[in-house]
């Protein structure tokens, strides 16, 4: 079953926040967004009723959103990945027009690997050294 809009705004709420929830919210949000099991499959698990995983996921719903509303992390992390991205196809295409000249200019070589090398770091960073 493929993932709705919906379902992928609170799994990366979820990654951004899901820390403020309890452990056992957490829990249930993360079998229901990112484990994609039915409210019968999370109350099995729990030993609760199907009732009590809904209003479980209701008010962590209301947290992440609380929480994003307040913050924007995920939103301002979502709108970096974005960018990053966007670099790194602008740098692509200077590298390609470069290739095509007749005499290709080095430097522009050189400069669009690195942009390239730089982007791909800070696309796979997660946290920065020494959590600066």
């Amino acid at each position: 079953m493929a993932q709705t809009m919906k379902d992928l705004e609170f799994s990366i709420l979820l990654d951004h926040y899901g820390s403020v929830l309890t452990e056992r919210q957490r829990s249930i949000l993360t079998e229901y967004y990112d484990e994609d099991l039915s409210l019968s499959e999370i109350a099995e698990n729990f030993g609760i009723s199907r009732q009590g995983v809904r209003d479980a996921i209701k008010h962590g719903e209301a947290t992440l959103r609380e929480m994003e509303d307040k913050l924007g992390n995920a939103r301002r992390h979502q709108a970096m990945l974005a960018d990053l991205e966007r670099l790194e196809q602008l740098a692509r295409e200077i590298r390609c027009c470069n290739s095509g000249l007749y005499t290709p200019v080095p430097r522009i070589k050189q400069d669009t690997d690195e942009m390239l090398t730089i982007l791909e770091r800070l696309g796979t960073q997660e946290e920065a050294p020494n959590g600066i």
